[in-house]
């Protein structure tokens, strides 16, 4: 036995073979002499990450949400309410409800031009333009569950009690009625989430008008061209329950930007949207230590198709709009967990040097990040945070697939000041059709992308 391991050592030294394969033989010979512990086969490599160690911790997979809302409008003022419930699969598994009850918003309206000619008799041709700024709150509460199964058992309890909150919250006299009919009980929401969001934009059209042999006014007939700007901007609160003895809180800042242009005949037309949005996101610890920072990137393409009955005259407007269409949405979320005091400090030194107005242009820089800043090693000089991200930021890319179906009801009536109501209600369903992740660094200074097939949707 000694003669022949001695003739193996002495054509290991004399052959030439891959590194791979002479440590996988060092390791037989050491198990055959000694019967001890001996070291690993690749040495340093049995402690070199996995593709695996870097799944992202949330992806989602599909999504189902519901709206319903109302505007009233006096003259240039607009303000209203809206109720909004959403359903989403993740790929790990678990299943989130989100419930957001109180959803108000505070705007005002204007014209920036208008300009009216003839166009032939009985025809009108005009443009207009207008311009407004909003202001929204909401807040969210979510629900996380093992399974769809146990989501929906408690998806009807859920809608009910909160219907119940509201109705007493809006009517004092309900409580009788629920306290001799109480709700449903349901269990505390894991996240909830406070939204101040403004925004302004503005919409601009060129349209026709009719009106027969002996009218005096002129009838729009929904014939023309549209175009739309917008830009907002969000600060969200959340608090996160799911571990009791572990509260965490955090704040996330979002800029978002929207162009769209559109046509219509006798009504019916289409309209192209594409939306860019760049949000980043701390959460802390009940210490005020970050534990966690998120960025996110998504560019949204929306092809809809508009139905409207009822048209606009000198007296006012009003009718149903029903809009559906389909949209192509790409996300890019990176995140990167704080694990150790070391990690924490380095994170916070990061945030202390951009300030408080850097974590908000960090935000509207994400408008066009798609992860590809951490598929290399950091240069030398590079910041601790740049290796950090490197060496343990996961990153995900997905596109999904989303189906809309809206309806309007409404109209505004041009009386002094002018009254108007509005009520909407708005559907959709999104499927990710593709996913990637971003996997562990590898030798060379390098990161590839690698599929991820859980974060696929496979509803039919």
């Amino acid at each position: 036995m000694i003669l022949l391991i001695a003739a193996i050592i002495g054509a290991l030294l004399l052959t030439s073979i891959p590194q791979r394969i002479s440590d996988y033989i060092d390791y037989a010979i050491c198990k055959v002499t000694t019967q001890g512990d001996c070291p690993p086969p690749g040495g340093d490599q049995a402690d070199t990450p996995r593709d695996e160690d870097f799944v992202p911790p949330r992806c989602e997979v599909y999504q189902l949400q519901e709206r319903a809302g109302y505007s009233m409008y006096i003259g240039i003022f607009k303000f209203g309410d809206e109720y909004a419930f959403m359903e989403q699969q993740m790929a790990d598994g678990t299943y989130r409800l989100t419930l957001m009850p109180h959803n108000f918003e505070l705007g005002v309206e204007g014209k920036a031009f208008q300009v009216r000619g003839e166009g032939g008799d009985n025809v009108q041709l005009g443009a207009e333009a207008k311009i407004g700024a909003y202001l929204r709150a909401g807040v969210g509460d979510t629900w996380i569950f093992d399974d769809r199964e146990q989501a929906m058992s408690f998806k009807d309890d859920i809608i009910e009690n909160q219907q119940a909150m509201e109705s007493m919250s809006r009517n004092p006299g309900m409580g009788l009625y629920y306290w001799l009919n109480p709700p449903p009980e349901i269990p505390d929401p894991g996240i909830t989430t406070a939204t101040l969001r403004l925004e302004a934009g503005a919409n601009a059209e060129t349209g026709a008008g009719v009106k027969t042999s002996q009218g005096e006014q002129y009838f729009d007939v929904g014939t023309g061209i549209n175009g739309k700007f917008r830009l907002g901007g969000q600060v969200a609160v959340r608090t996160d329950r799911r571990d009791p003895d572990n509260v965490l809180t955090g704040t996330a800042y979002q800029f978002d930007g929207q162009l769209g242009v559109g046509t219509e005949i006798a009504g019916a037309g289409s309209e192209n949207l594409t939306n860019w949005t760049g949000g980043m996101r701390v959460m802390r610890d009940s210490e005020g230590r970050p534990v966690e920072i998120v960025y996110t990137t998504t560019v949204e393409d929306t092809l809809i198709s508009k139905d409207r009955l009822g048209g606009r005259g000198r007296t006012g407007k009003g009718g149903l709009k029903g809009r559906d269409g389909d949209t192509t949405l790409q996300e890019t979320r990176t995140t990167i967990t704080l694990d150790t005091p070391e990690e924490q400090a380095i994170a916070e030194e990061y945030l202390r040097e951009e300030g408080a107005t850097g974590i908000p242009a960090l935000a509207f820089s994400q408008l066009f990040d798609d992860g590809e800043s951490l598929l290399n090693e950091p240069p030398p000089g590079a910041s601790d945070f740049e290796r950090l991200m490197y060496e343990q930021a996961t990153v995900a890319n997905t596109t999904q697939v989303r189906t809309i179906d809206s309806d309007t009801f409404g109209g505004r009536v041009a009386l002094g000041l002018g009254l108007g109501a509005k009520v909407t209600v708005e559907s959709s369903e999104a499927d990710t059709v593709e996913a990637e992740y971003l996997g562990a660094p590898r030798p060379g200074g390098t990161r590839g992308f690698v599929e991820f097939p859980a974060c696929v949707s496979q509803r039919e």
